[in-house]
């Protein structure tokens, strides 16, 4: 792996373990037992470290948003979206547990955020609107906003409010739970067509709420 790219992943690896604050680039560097001279040399601070990261996170969004009016084609398709997204979320879960202290950190990454929040809701919303058309799902047109708005808040802020509950969930509980939570919301506005093979409404209270 190049020291660029390694950079990232030992970044990545620290801002989710030890938070922001508590991770400085000489802290970076001596993770990986580089000099700080040759970290400064691909990245000029920790900002933009954090910039490059929210980047890579954007490019992954804007794959799945691109594959997804063509893989999905029923309610079960939706379910294997929602968890590569909340995996995505969950890698990236630095940036969703510090939204708000980095988006008063530097103009850069104010915009940044502002850009992957409008991001989101837009796939949000668009999700949802596959469904639609694909009959899958009974939202009208003055419903469909809030519902993906929801969708997204919940998205946004379930790893915190999960970890704050729990902080002994693995990874794939984390990412399983909040699909699930995400799933309850849908199921009111499913179709009958859209029932699904794999789970029943009270499946996913029993897995919610025990």
């Amino acid at each position: 792996m190049k020291t660029r790219d390694r950079i990232l992943s030992v970044s990545l690896d620290l801002f989710n373990r030890d938070g922001i604050a508590q991770t400085s680039t000489l802290i970076i560097a001596s993770e990986m037992g580089i000099s700080p001279g040759n970290l400064y040399y691909h990245f000029r601070g920790k900002d933009e470290i954090i910039t490059t990261l929210i980047t890579e996170l954007q490019n992954s969004l804007t794959t799945i948003s691109n594959n997804y009016p063509n893989q999905v084609k029923d309610f079960d398709d939706y379910w294997p979206f929602m968890h590569t997204v909340m995996a995505l979320f969950t890698h990236y879960r630095f940036l969703f547990r510090n939204l708000d202290n980095l988006n008063g950190h530097n103009p850069q990454i104010k915009r940044k955020i502002r850009t992957l929040i409008l991001k989101l809701r837009q796939l949000s919303n668009d999700m949802l609107a596959q469904l639609i058309t694909l009959g899958k799902l009974k939202c009208d047109n003055n419903s469909l906003p809030l519902l993906a708005d929801n969708l997204l808040l919940v998205s946004l802020n379930w790893l915190n409010y999960q970890t704050l509950l729990d902080d002994k969930y693995s990874e794939s509980e984390l990412i399983r739970s909040g699909v699930l939570r995400l799933i309850s919301m849908v199921e009111p506005y499913l179709t009958e067509s859209a029932e699904s093979d794999f789970y029943t409404h009270q499946d996913l209270l029993n897995e919610l709420v025990n």
